[in-house]
């Protein structure tokens, strides 16, 4: 990656955006608890799945709750693959853990722990699968980065491949050879944040070097904002595990898992994880 990119990641680490301790998230103000829809505690109870989804941090959105941008459809393909889904309301730690074949992040609003984040390296270490899929980037920086893939804290925009003329609404059509995107001519993505990787991990698919770092969100390129190649997805094999970051969430949600090759995306990280 370029100097730009690096300066405003780098940037990013003194600001506090990847975690070394649960005291750097201790002004996260709480949300309010809510009730658990019926087929949120169905999901509860089914504790002999095998794929998890978290649930304890103020996720966004749901894999079981209908709506355009909840992942009931992405939850779908997982079933459909003869594997067991529940969801998990508690802190991240060994026990949380058990029996737990992938883990699943999906767009939480609420940052990890220390103490979390080292629970999930152990996990993956010990052979289970990880997927990160954003949101907002804050709260799994840490995340990400225990395994080498550093994630940015500003949008990324596109003068290339846009989707209706719209710069944070693009399609990613830059491929390396791998698993995740083996057969994807291109993916849609509506709102992404930049990743690079270091420590073994490496990017997957990335933008056109017309894409930019829009930091001011303006959606207009300016002079001052670094233009480059920026990742969207990383993979890393770290110990006997495998993990998965996506840069943005949008293409497993059900409005947009449609779009281009969002659904084939999802199939194949299934896939992957599988093997």
């Amino acid at each position: 990656m370029k100097k730009g990119f690096r300066y405003m990641l780098a940037l990013s680490v003194c600001a506090g955006l990847l975690f070394s301790s649960a005291q750097a998230f201790s002004a996260v103000p709480k949300t309010n608890f809510k009730k658990p829809s019926a087929s949120e505690v169905k999901a509860e109870k089914n504790s002999t799945a095998k794929v998890v989804f978290d649930a304890s941090h103020s996720e966004i959105f749901s894999p079981v709750k209908s709506g355009p941008l909840n992942y009931t459809e992405f939850a779908g393909l997982i079933k459909n693959t003869g594997e067991d889904i529940s969801l998990n309301r508690s802190p991240v730690n060994k026990k949380t853990l058990e029996k737990v074949k992938t883990y699943i992040i999906a767009g939480p609003a609420k940052p990890f722990t220390a103490d979390e984040g080292q629970a999930l390296k152990s996990f993956v270490n010990d052979g289970g699968n990880l997927l990160i899929l954003l949101h907002i980037s804050q709260p799994v920086a840490g995340i990400t980065g225990e395994f080498g893939i550093i994630v940015s804290n500003f949008v990324i925009s596109e003068q290339a491949n846009t989707i209706k003329g719209q710069s944070q609404d693009f399609q990613v059509v830059k491929f390396a050879n791998h698993p995740v995107t083996a057969g994807l001519e291109k993916i849609a993505v509506f709102g992404t944040w930049g990743l690079m990787t270091e420590q073994g991990a490496s990017v997957v698919a990335q933008t056109s070097d017309k894409a930019w770092a829009d930091l001011n969100r303006d959606r207009i390129f300016e002079a001052d904002e670094p233009a480059q190649v920026f990742g969207i997805i990383a993979v890393s094999q770290h110990g006997k595990g495998k993990v998965v970051v996506v840069a943005d969430d949008a293409p497993f949600a059900n409005q947009f898992l449609g779009e281009a090759d969002n659904r084939k995306l999802a199939g194949n990280i299934i896939k992957w994880f599988k093997e």
